[in-house]
């Protein structure tokens, strides 16, 4: 990916894509749930640069449909906590029981740590936003290393 691309993006959230080490092996279906198209966007270019197959949506009724079938086989869920119609951990319990593998990493720009309770509460990932790219990717390959 071009690295002006990438700063281009970087001032909107501080995702680095010079961190990347794309995926040399099959491409792994990730559940993207998030309502702010930049940040979409740019989340985006890092999972399919990574080497995973990405599906978005802004909450999971969205990304359910917008997957259909496969749905069944994410093996991980991305989700910003706040999302318009329930916040981002109800909204992967929900996608969960369609794939109760996936592994599930809950992002949020909130001040307050009742995102991070959530998820962890829920024996979820957490990652403040901006999250730098190399600690996605870090959870990514951690992530998909034990779903195997």
């Amino acid at each position: 990916m071009p690295s002006d691309l990438c700063r281009a993006f970087d001032c909107r959230k501080r995702i680095l894509c010079d961190d990347l080490n794309p995926m040399t092996v099959a491409r792994p279906l990730i559940l993207l749930l998030e309502d702010d198209k930049a940040s979409a966007e740019a989340m985006e270019i890092v999972l399919r640069d990574w080497g995973a197959d990405v599906v978005h949506g802004a909450d999971a009724e969205d990304v359910v449909s917008a997957a259909g079938t496969r749905a069944s086989s994410a093996r991980m869920i991305i989700t910003d906590f706040h999302l318009p119609v329930a916040d981002g951990v109800s909204a992967a319990r929900q996608i969960r029981k369609r794939a109760p593998d996936a592994r599930v990493l809950v992002l949020s720009g909130s001040l307050n740590n009742d995102a991070r309770r959530a998820a962890k509460g829920a024996g979820y990932a957490f990652m403040p936003k901006p999250a730098p790219t190399r600690d996605i990717i870090a959870w990514l390959e951690r992530a998909y290393a034990t779903a195997e």
